[in-house]
């Protein structure tokens, strides 16, 4: 049974603005796809997520650690969420924890 794919934009992760809100954007609407199309073999999803994605998000997927096997579908999507998900600057944050003042008439448990 030969079958077409369907035009389906590629994920840009090189353009790194809002990153994650356009990751969870384009992953809605390809799991929407795959829905609408009655795709549940795993092993076909996993291959029809990895040719969506691009050649650019592909190449990050072959450098994440734990992807899963060629019939793990949960296991990719798992770590591109974990890869498009924002990081905390830790310094950054201690920088802000450390700049903060109790004002004048703030009581202890106001400031904490």
């Amino acid at each position: 049974m030969a079958t077409s794919l369907l035009e389906f934009a590629s994920f840009d992760a090189e353009n790194r603005e809002n990153i994650e809100i356009r990751w969870q954007r384009w992953f809605m609407r390809f799991e929407n796809l795959l829905i609408a199309h009655d795709i549940k073999d795993k092993k076909r999803k996993r291959a029809l997520l990895l040719y969506y994605i691009g050649e650019s998000t592909l190449n990050i997927f072959e450098t994440l650690p734990e992807t899963g096997t060629e019939d793990d579908y949960e296991e990719a999507c798992q770590a591109l969420n974990e890869h498009f998900k924002p990081r905390k600057n830790t310094s950054f944050e201690l920088f802000k924890f450390r700049k903060t003042n109790q004002l004048v008439d703030e009581t202890l448990d106001q400031y904490h």
